[in-house]
């Protein structure tokens, strides 16, 4: 048997009390607080997790095109989504390996794990997108400050940054416990050697990382660029302050 698994990230958290009322006649198989299995037949899935990933397991695209769009609320074309595909197969050991992951068995477990990973993955792209996006524009501000000793950043600007920077920070907190492997995968041999070659196939951890240190040297930034606007308006503080005394000297004297 060979599927087909693909998972797209809605740039959003999604409520699961709203999304079970979506799907009333589909079988739930396994659900958390955090994510939904649904059996749609006969070894084809669907897995919804909280943080925004859906993952397809063996559907149709006409299927996935309506349930993106329902969950979404709104016609979504899945290709402008970000994605991750892998095709699984069973064979006669684990392993992962360009876009390819081989199980000895498949059953519900197994499938969790690999929808939980490429639920993750697709996720850490869209974080990866928003903290390029905030890099980018913290890049010019730098360029300006090398180029001509300013910058064109206002308080307000700086504090949105500073804003956005520290709530994706936060998200991906909140959304993505990446060192810790599923608790189904704990005490299965198996499933804990799927669920660590899928980590490390695809650098689940090291996207993460990497995501950490950026956003670390993005706040780094704009609070060197907060300092130098505190001082700028601090010493135009000043300047008023000495105009506004010399104005009462000048009114003692003349």
């Amino acid at each position: 048997m060979k599927a087909n698994v693909i998972a797209y990230h809605l740039e959003k958290r999604l409520d699961l009390n709203v999304i079970r009322t979506l799907f009333p006649n589909l079988s739930i198989v396994k659900r958390e607080h955090t994510f939904l299995l649904y059996e749609i037949e006969d070894d084809s899935y669907l897995y919804i997790k909280d943080y925004g990933s859906i993952v397809f397991f063996n559907c149709s695209e006409e299927f996935k095109n309506v349930t993106i769009s329902s969950i979404a609320s709104k016609e979504i074309q899945p290709e402008s989504l970000p994605s991750e595909s892998y095709s699984l197969s069973i064979g006669s050991e684990t392993d992962v390996d360009f876009n390819t992951i081989k199980v000895k068995e498949l059953n519900v477990d197994t499938i969790h794990v690999v929808c939980l990973n490429l639920g993750q993955s697709v996720a850490l792209m869209n974080y990866v997108d928003k903290t390029s996006d905030l890099h980018d524009k913290t890049l010019v501000y730098s360029k300006q400050l090398e180029h001509t000793g300013n910058f064109k950043l206002t308080k307000k600007q700086m504090r949105k940054f500073i804003g956005k920077t520290m709530n994706l920070k936060n998200n991906i907190a909140e959304d993505l416990f990446v060192f810790e492997a599923p608790e189904v995968a704990w005490n299965v041999k198996e499933l804990s050697l799927l669920d660590y070659k899928l980590r490390d196939e695809l650098d689940v951890v090291k996207r993460h990382q990497g995501i950490e240190n950026s956003l670390n040297v993005i706040k780094e930034n704009l609070d060197l660029f907060r300092d130098i606007l505190n001082h700028k308006y601090s010493s135009m503080l000043e300047w008023i302050i000495i105009i506004l005394i010399l104005l009462e000297v000048v009114q003692i004297f003349f």
